[in-house]
């Protein structure tokens, strides 16, 4: 049986860290924590589980729920917040004896041969959701539906932009732009309504733009703040609008962060090859804990409807003061 030094080794990592790892500890990069995670699985090494998982050997049939947007971007740097959460899941699958199918939500219907349903992203409706809980036990990942009651798990956009919202005030900057993904998703909502919030507490106007970094380029909204805010801090609501907001400043003459810093959110991998300055989301512990609340409502455990969220982590690297 395989032991903890030998996961140690193989990672290039210490056991302290492996075991920060399998005991989801929050000061770990997301490359180790993932290389680590990938030497457990191909050694097949068994870190403690729940005891009512060794003494079942009942296997739940899993139905894993992406939005066809989501599909289409898997394979994009767009898609590597998904590709995170979505490897969770799977990695997890013997740990909680998960049999699964991944599933488009566009062409899935709800089906009484799935124990329970992992939906993924914030493409899901009112009405599919309630559709997916009558049939069966639901967890929802990286999304919540208000006044619905399904147990979900999402980060926490609104504390993360607060946080650094008022970091730059402190600072002294005022003039602070949010730039921001369509609101019809709950994370771009949740981040907005903290930065919002920020502004508001310390007597500042909060000045917003849209951006839909899946059908937009991003020069014609970034003049438009260029020309009417002279911004000095430009907070993203994802790492991909604040890396091409970056490249696009520097490639017009701007010094980064000199003249304007920049923040994304997320921590994807291309953040910290770019030194981009952004609020980690633990997205791997979001997929496993949403596997292990969904395993906890099929052996019984914990039935009262929650909203587990993951605090954020301001990670800054040279894209701002």
């Amino acid at each position: 049986m395989a032991t903890i030094e030998e996961v140690a080794k193989l990672a290039g990592v210490s056991t302290a860290t492996v075991s920060r790892v399998l005991n989801h500890h929050e000061y770990v990069s997301e490359r180790t924590r993932i290389r680590v995670w990938e030497v457990v699985k191909n050694l097949g090494y068994q870190p403690k589980i729940f005891a009512q998982t060794l003494a079942s050997r009942k296997t739940f049939t899993i139905g894993i729920v992406v939005s066809r947007r989501i599909v289409d971007i898997l394979g994009s740097e767009v898609g590597s917040f998904y590709k995170v959460v979505l490897k969770a899941l799977y990695d997890h699958r013997e740990e909680f004896r998960f049999s699964t199918e991944q599933l488009v939500l566009e062409e899935t219907k709800p089906s009484n041969s799935f124990d329970g349903y992992l939906i993924v992203g914030s493409d899901a409706s009112c009405e599919q959701v309630k559709a997916f809980s009558q049939s069966a036990k639901v967890v929802l990942v990286d999304h919540y539906v208000d006044g619905l009651r399904v147990n979900s798990v999402v980060s926490d956009g609104y504390g993360g932009m607060f946080y650094v919202t008022e970091r730059f005030i402190a600072k002294g900057k005022s003039r602070i732009v949010h730039l921001h993904g369509p609101l019809t998703f709950y994370g771009f909502r949740d981040r907005y309504a903290g930065y919002v919030a920020a502004m508001q507490k310390n007597g500042l106007l909060p000045v917003r733009y849209e951006y839909d970094d899946l059908h937009e380029e991003i020069d014609g909204v970034l003049k438009k703040i260029l020309q009417n805010r002279n911004p000095e801090v430009i907070l993203c609501s994802n790492d991909i609008i604040a890396l091409r907001t970056v490249g696009c400043l520097k490639k017009w003459g701007y010094s980064i962060p000199q003249d304007i810093s920049v923040v994304g959110f997320d921590d994807i991998a291309q953040s910290e090859v770019a030194s981009l300055s952004t609020l980690r989301v633990q997205k791997y512990e979001m997929g496993y804990h949403a596997a292990k609340r969904l395993y906890e409502l099929l052996i019984g455990h914990g039935p009262y409807p929650c909203k587990m969220c993951l605090y954020t982590s301001f990670i800054r690297r040279e894209s701002s003061i």
